[in-house]
């Protein structure tokens, strides 16, 4: 007992975890879920109830993209009033999105926007034995995988402990265990980024969101993904901003997904894939945002965060399909 409930105070103290229950250091990952978590849904009021599981590209400290959608979004047939929950996060990639649906498993939505397919082209950037398809070879994701795994962490968190420790002796002592952090790459890794390992791992995560989905009788929206890389791209000139991107505090230079030419056909090959695996599910509507998007830096602040104009255009395009 002693040892128990020291070990949850080293939780508390070192990852903030909760003591009375650890479980909910989960939420320290995904802060967006919490107020989702505190409210009422269900698919059987007069709520047209929708969640969005996207990237940073519409994380709320962005871009306001339910505002934007509330200022032209038609309440469909049958219904009073919308109400949108935006669960993006900076970051967030396929594994993510499956986790926090899965999060949200007892709240009961009328339809789910997935927008996503940048940010797993990053995991790529590694080599082929260092790569895992759980996407642990990411400490983010070896920490989230641990939480997620251990579902007796409320009752005992010694298994839990042990695994936690075990992470962090590895990123501390074994250089080649994880790729890096968000905003750094290991520039002689790049090369291996062209081999885009990832790409069955986002077929795997999306298509066990949509058969949560289709469970929970949900209309399942999936867009694909709009980006924008000019012709004479370099990181020099992204630098220097002399592209044509209307810049603001959150562009982000290409490369901290990985080289352009990978960057633009993972997310090509996610685009044109996609279609495959959406539409044999009959709640699903796949929907070629992309091909129908403008291009060009008044649309864009990088590679793929809009500019203001820009998220009022795919806010128009999105609310479009909502009905």
């Amino acid at each position: 007992m002693l040892l128990e409930i020291s070990l949850r105070l080293v939780l508390c103290v070192s990852a903030g975890a909760g003591f009375i229950h650890p479980s909910k250091l989960i939420y320290r990952y995904y802060p967006e879920l919490i107020p989702i978590k505190q409210a009422s849904i269900l698919n059987t009021d007069s709520t047209y109830d929708v969640l969005i599981l996207s990237c940073s590209v519409l994380h709320k400290d962005w871009v306001d993209i339910v505002k934007e959608m509330n200022a032209c979004i038609q309440v469909p047939k049958g219904f009073n009033q919308v109400k949108i929950y935006n669960a993006s996060g900076v970051g967030h990639g396929s594994r993510d999105n499956l986790v926090k649906y899965d999060l949200l498993r007892d709240k009961h939505f009328d339809a789910v926007i997935y927008y996503d397919a940048i940010n797993d082209s990053r995991l790529n950037n590694c080599p082929a034995n260092v790569f895992k398809d759980d996407y642990s070879h990411y400490e983010w994701y070896d920490e989230i995988n641990t939480i997620t795994r251990h579902k007796e962490m409320d009752i005992t968190v010694l298994p839990f402990f042990y695994d936690w420790m075990k992470i962090k002796w590895k990123a501390a002592f074994d250089k080649d265990a994880y790729i890096p952090k968000h905003f750094a790459l290991r520039p002689e890794w790049l090369q291996y980024g062209s081999d885009l390992k990832s790409v069955h791992c986002y077929e795997r995560n999306l298509k066990q969101v949509m058969d949560e989905a289709k469970e929970q009788h949900a209309r399942f929206l999936y867009f694909t993904f709009a980006y924008y890389l000019p012709v004479d791209y370099s990181l020099p000139k992204f630098k220097n901003k002399t592209l044509d991107y209307n810049f603001c505090d959150h562009s982000r230079e290409t490369e901290i997904w990985g080289t352009g030419a990978n960057v633009k056909r993972f997310i090509d090959t996610i685009n044109v894939s996609s279609k495959a695996w959406v539409e044999p599910y009959p709640n699903a509507r796949w929907i070629d945002l992309n091909a129908h998007y403008p291009k060009g830096g008044k649309y864009f602040a990088d590679v793929c965060h809009f500019s203001p104009e820009g998220i009022r255009e795919f806010a128009g395009m999105v609310c479009g399909e909502v009905k």
